[in-house]
């Protein structure tokens, strides 16, 4: 009996050793997650720390395969001896946002913010994921705290933050360098843009092209501001600068018919849009935007000439001619009214 208990009390030390020695598995969080099984994505055993998570997440990614490089980013976030959450919540989000996942990207962003407040990058990706949704008021507020962040980063003594009073040469006078949020800069113009500030938004513009000068986004932006304002010889150049960079950007077309119609040089401008479309299409083109710049009576014979060409279904000319004859009638009676 004596025997059996001194088995016994073995066996049992030997189990809780086996359990003391056993290394806790790391705790997976599925809610960053939205990929294919993950029973599916690799036969590897997992990760024995966090930077070989993080090497083969980085692997992953290079070659196209976003779902594995998920999981492997998000395993390296469970290791007890983890240093680098922030930087490797702010991959996770990218993945999520540019597979247009923003709730996912939003939760990722914010959750590095937690280990790294002043994280550049990633307040400046909440300031566009806020921005483009409508939310104007925290775009602007993460747009100023990745500059202020980038400022601290820079050890300048000019600082710009959310409720002080901007102005141009503010804005001239802060330090960046190419790691600076070149998006936050841009982002900054459009929203200062909206507000009808074009000179403010100008020097925003002018701070992202020092970080970086090759941005068609913000070349495109910048010229589109001094069009705003009415400088179409600085627009015509910036406009023309990106589609020597990017020759088929629609956008950037586009913008360079505008700056032609608002020159006077029209045939110009159909030869701009003509790049794209067809004559006809060009014709209505020419024709909208002389009408949204208070020019219907110009537009008339623009849509009239469209009509002409596709006769039987230009249903947009047409109503875009209605819209013209419309106008110049309300004008009519108002000058008749002001005699």
């Amino acid at each position: 009996m004596k025997g059996f208990k001194t088995l016994v009390s073995l066996a049992l030390i030997m189990l809780l050793s086996a359990c003391a020695s056993k290394k806790e598995e790391p705790k997976f969080d599925h809610s960053l997650y939205d990929g294919r099984s993950i029973d599916t994505l690799t036969t590897e055993e997992p990760a024995v720390n966090e930077q070989e998570a993080i090497s083969r997440g980085d692997l992953a990614l290079s070659n196209g395969n976003m779902d594995l490089a998920l999981y492997e980013y998000i395993n390296s976030l469970s290791y007890p001896e983890a240093v680098h959450q922030g930087k490797t919540l702010y991959n996770i989000g990218r993945i999520h946002q540019m597979r247009g996942n923003l709730a996912l990207a939003e939760k990722a962003y914010l959750m590095s913010l937690e280990y790294d407040p002043k994280n550049v990058s990633a307040l400046e990706q909440l300031g566009v994921l806020y921005s483009r949704s409508g939310d104007v008021e925290q775009g602007y507020t993460y747009f100023y705290r990745a500059l202020d962040s980038d400022q601290e980063r820079l050890k300048s003594t000019n600082r710009l933050k959310m409720g002080d009073i901007v102005t141009v040469k503010g804005v001239a006078d802060l330090k960046v360098d190419k790691r600076s949020p070149s998006l936050a800069y841009m982002g900054l113009g459009v929203l200062t843009d909206l507000k009808g500030d074009h000179l403010l938004a100008q020097e925003f513009y002018t701070k992202s092209l020092e970080i970086n000068p090759r941005s068609v986004k913000t070349l495109i932006n910048i010229g589109y501001s001094y069009y705003m304002s009415g400088d179409y010889v600085k627009a015509q150049r910036f406009v023309v600068s990106a589609l020597e960079k990017s020759p088929n950007n629609e956008k950037a077309q586009n913008n360079l018919a505008l700056i032609y119609l608002a020159k006077g040089e029209v045939k110009r401008a159909i030869n701009v849009f003509m790049r794209q479309m067809d004559a006809a299409e060009a014709l209505n083109n020419v024709g909208y935007f002389l009408i949204l710049q208070g020019k219907p009576e110009e537009a008339i014979p623009y849509l009239e000439q469209a009509i002409d060409k596709k006769p039987t279904y230009y249903k947009v000319a047409n109503e875009n001619l209605e819209r013209a004859l419309a106008e110049v009638r309300a004008k009519t009676v108002k000058a008749s009214n002001s005699q």
